[in-house]
């Protein structure tokens, strides 16, 4: 009967420490944000958008959003050759890594001041190719269409 209870508290105290590390990865300590950081956060994701990159276009080729903020940028080549999408503009330059075809990457890019960020593809020439759009980010949350 003592080996019982022995066991029992051995699997209380197991079940307590699991609870609480699930708790505290719930919670966002130790993270850096991301798309499940509570809402208000100043790093929670305002939009996650999805970019097709093929031979030699990006679907949507312009993208216009309505608020700076946090959004994920999910690339994906469905194409026959290796690309990548780079954003610049508004003092930002960011790149993806390079996907190969069937591939796809996620870019988280920090659209912090409204105006115009160009789209590319940087590999290769594609963007003298025709591989280039934008994204347009309005100063404030109102408005109809967009993202």
């Amino acid at each position: 009967m003592a080996r019982s209870v022995v066991l029992l508290l051995v699997a209380t105290a197991a079940l307590a420490s699991l609870l609480s590390l699930l708790v505290g990865c719930a919670s966002g300590s130790g993270g850096g944000g991301g798309e499940g950081a509570p809402s208000g956060s100043k790093d929670s994701v305002v939009k996650t958008i999805r970019i097709e990159e093929s031979e030699y276009t990006l679907k949507p080729a312009e993208i216009s959003l309505q608020k700076p903020g946090l959004y994920v940028f999910d690339v994906v080549n469905s194409g026959g050759t290796t690309h990548a999408l780079e954003v610049d503009g508004e003092g930002l330059e960011e790149y993806s890594k390079k996907i190969g075809p069937g591939q796809s990457t996620k870019l988280r890019l920090d659209l912090n001041k409204a105006g115009t960020y160009e789209l590319t593809c940087p590999v290769d020439h594609h963007e003298e190719k025709g591989m280039e759009g934008k994204i347009i980010v309005k100063e404030g949350s109102g408005g109809q269409g967009g993202y």
